[in-house]
């Protein structure tokens, strides 16, 4: 648990130190890399078509993947943010979805448009459920229809509110593809929990207009951990409780025995004086009578 809650805080503070980055940036320095993406969308022929956990990793060795790994790669080599406010979710997102990035934060799936938003577009992000260190995505199961949720790219937050939520075989891709007119994004991740045979995908439309700040977030505290917890402090009041009886009642205990004992002792003295003139009166020497 401790280790699940040091990697989540962790995960915020790299995403933190990100925005922070992002927007020291100048601002025509981050209209070019915003730029470049929205030309990159426009002209992408990468179309993935595999499940992005099954470790097909072979399209990394393309021209088009080293291109693509050259967008928004400023600042930290960091995509941009991920926010969830309802469950307390804030990750980086990386380039592709490998292992190696999915075991730090979140991933953007390779093939689909890069999350800067507009007409004709569908970004798709995908994180882990089920990671002993991390929390990652655990929680989107918990998310409804209105909710929302964020990204931050290069100092521009782009907010999305969920409509569609769905599960399905993990090479079904219809759902993530784009959508004529719309600006779309959706959150990928393995369900259900622990066995990992079907993708939950939580798709949201873009709300406009951006916010001008970007959403507070807390310490991610997955549900798990607080019913752990609550179980944690109920056991501790139980034995509290217990152990407070058991002091009290031996306390109660002496204090019966302290009020007899002064009884007793009378009794013994007297007892034994009895059996003393007994003793006595048995050894005194008989008179004969006249």
């Amino acid at each position: 648990m401790a280790s699940t809650l040091w990697n989540n805080n962790a995960s915020k503070q790299l995403s933190a130190a990100y925005d922070k980055l992002s927007r020291e940036q100048p601002k025509d320095a981050r209209a070019i890399s915003l730029d470049k993406a929205r030309e990159y969308n426009a002209h992408r022929s990468a179309i993935f078509t595999a499940d992005p956990y099954n470790g097909t990793e072979d399209f990394k060795k393309t021209p088009e993947y080293k291109d693509y790994e050259k967008q928004l790669d400023e600042p930290m080599g960091i995509m941009g943010i991920v926010k969830i406010p309802k469950i307390g979710v804030k990750l980086p997102i990386y380039h592709g979805s490998s292992q190696d990035v999915l075991a730090y934060g979140a991933g953007h799936l390779y093939g689909t448009d890069l999350p800067v938003g507009g007409k004709n577009r569908h970004a798709v992000i995908t994180a882990h459920t089920g990671l002993p260190h991390a929390t990652m995505f655990d929680d989107l199961i918990y998310l409804k229809k209105g909710d929302f949720f964020y990204f931050d790219v290069q100092g521009k937050t782009l907010r999305y509110r969920v409509f569609r939520i769905s599960v399905v075989d993990p090479n079904d891709i219809r759902l993530i593809q784009r959508e004529k007119g719309r600006d779309l994004a959706t959150l990928l991740t393995c369900t259900p929990y622990g066995v990992n045979t079907q993708r939950l995908l939580v798709t949201g439309y873009r709300v406009l207009p951006d916010p001008v700040k970007p959403p507070d977030d807390h310490l991610q505290w997955p549900l798990w951990m607080t019913l752990f917890v609550i179980a944690l402090v109920g056991c501790a009041v139980i034995l509290t409780t217990m152990i407070v009886a058991t002091i009290s009642s031996r306390k109660n205990k002496r204090n019966i025995r302290g009020r007899h004992l002064p009884n007793a002792s009378n009794t013994e003295r007297l007892l034994a004086r009895y059996l003393s003139s007994l003793r006595q009166f048995s050894h005194k020497p008989k008179t004969s009578s006249v």
